[in-house]
């Protein structure tokens, strides 16, 4: 039985890579899978204190999940496995483009991955030993990159990266938790093998220098507009890109797994650490005006076409820049038409409930991540949060759209364009969820 110093944790993994070559998920243009370069996991960290209070987080290795109704699923497995309840439990995707696409998959998958998500909660349920948690915090400047703004530099708005470490009462090293905001998305649409992409590499660094029995797990953050490096419009399309290969995923990897042990042995651990958990519903407030007209999003569509036909049914072209971005803005003209459909068609609501969940340890907050949020909107929560260890986390549950800032619909383009937020998402997401955070006790330490 733990002492009022130490709390209990919980880790579990188990695979969730596919059986069968199913039809990929991230890109317009993803194909069916041939095989396996790396499997997918899902990844399961329970935290409990000495009066029985807990939650469970869980880190699954998908791009997203769309289906309400296996997010579902998912959420009620893990309850059932842990006897907790529903509000404890928070599921988080990476986002890795190199998964498959969860919604269309045969029932025999989607079966499948609940079992497996739900084995990692009952793992991490079974294997629960007193133990300690600390926090460190550095910054890694190079593998997350602004891909809005790469013309004028790309640096990440939000270059921090989390690092728990997890030990027992005896100091041993039983868990490493990251946490950062980039797309695993580095390998493009013609990659056919499941990976986790990057973070694979992250964590297989990891391991190599603590030992492969210690638990390893990205969490995902705020990551909407934060990639390797790339333009998210040209990615869309498919333009060539011959970096993005596995020799680059694994430099990226690399990358983040120095960082996080560069600063592992510096970090103190905690004692005297409770926990708390908070689950609350705000509405988003979706787009009510729009920029052009039906008709002329119509036209600006066709023109967008007719100006790419030209230049495309030309063979001078081939394989230039100028293909590309002719075909970018056929995309974005196509994403801004179809919005204008749902948005003239009455079929946007006013506005979107959306559950918003905090969990505490000691002074460390997890705050939940209603989909793709811009790194630069969970930044000003951190910032504002009455707690110094705030820790965003990514793709949270069953959402999955773009929340960009205020200032991004100005420039539109990938990100925004297909966006049904409206412009003051931003301020009501930062508030509410500001609302819940600062309700929790305060904790002097970790």
């Amino acid at each position: 039985m733990n002492n009022k110093k130490d709390i209990i944790i919980g880790l579990g993994e188990t695979v969730i890579t596919p059986k069968e070559n199913l039809q990929m998920h991230g890109f317009g243009r993803s194909q069916v899978a041939t095989g396996i370069h790396d499997d997918l996991h899902s990844r399961c960290l329970i935290v409990e204190d000495n009066i029985g209070t807990k939650f469970v987080l869980v880190s699954i290795s998908i791009v997203e999940l769309n289906d309400a109704a296996i997010a579902e699923r998912i959420r009620s497995a893990v309850v059932e496995a842990t006897n907790v309840s529903r509000e404890s439990v928070l599921i988080s995707c990476t986002h890795t483009h190199s998964g498959p696409e969860v919604g269309i998959a045969p029932i025999e998958y989607q079966d499948f991955l609940v079992a497996q998500i739900a084995e990692s909660a009952k793992l991490a349920m079974e294997n629960r030993t007193p133990g300690r948690i600390g926090i460190g915090k550095t910054v890694q400047l190079e593998v997350g990159k602004n891909r809005r703004r790469l013309l004028y530099g790309g640096a990440h708005p939000d270059p921090e990266l989390i690092v728990l470490r997890i030990e027992d009462l005896l100091g041993n090293l039983r868990g490493v938790l990251f946490n950062y905001g980039c797309h695993p998305a580095t390998l493009d649409w013609k990659n056919r093998l499941y990976s986790e992409d990057w973070p694979y590499y992250a964590i297989k660094g990891i391991k190599e220098e603590v030992g492969s029995d210690v638990w390893v797990c990205f969490l995902q953050a705020a990551q909407g507009d934060i990639n390797t490096g790339y333009d998210s419009l040209l990615s869309a399309i498919g333009a060539d890109m011959p970096v993005r290969d596995y020799p680059y995923i694994e430099y990226k990897g690399k990358q983040m797994s120095e960082t996080v042990l560069e600063i592992l042995p510096k970090i103190e651990i905690g004692t005297d650490l409770d926990v708390e958990v908070k689950n609350e519903y705000c509405n988003l407030p979706l787009r009510k005006e729009f920029p052009v007209s039906f008709e002329e999003a119509k036209e600006n569509l066709n023109l967008a076409k007719k100006k790419l036909a030209i230049v495309e049914n030309n063979p001078l072209y081939k394989g230039s820049k100028k293909l590309d971005k002719l075909r970018t803005e056929v995309l974005s003209a196509m994403q801004t038409f179809e919005l204008a459909q749902d948005f003239y068609n009455g079929e946007l609501k006013e506005n979107e409930s959306t559950e918003l969940q905090v969990f505490r340890i000691g002074s460390i907050i997890f705050f939940s991540l209603p989909g793709e949020i811009f790194s630069e909107i969970a930044l000003a929560i951190k910032k504002q949060s009455h707690f110094k260890n705030t820790i965003p986390v990514g793709l949270a549950n069953c959402r999955w759209e773009y929340m960009p800032t205020k200032e991004e619909f100005i420039d539109g383009d990938y990100e925004v364009d297909g966006s049904k937020y409206s412009p003051e998402v931003e301020e009501v997401f930062v508030q509410s969820t500001l609302k819940v955070i600062n309700s929790l006790k305060i904790k002097e330490k970790v």
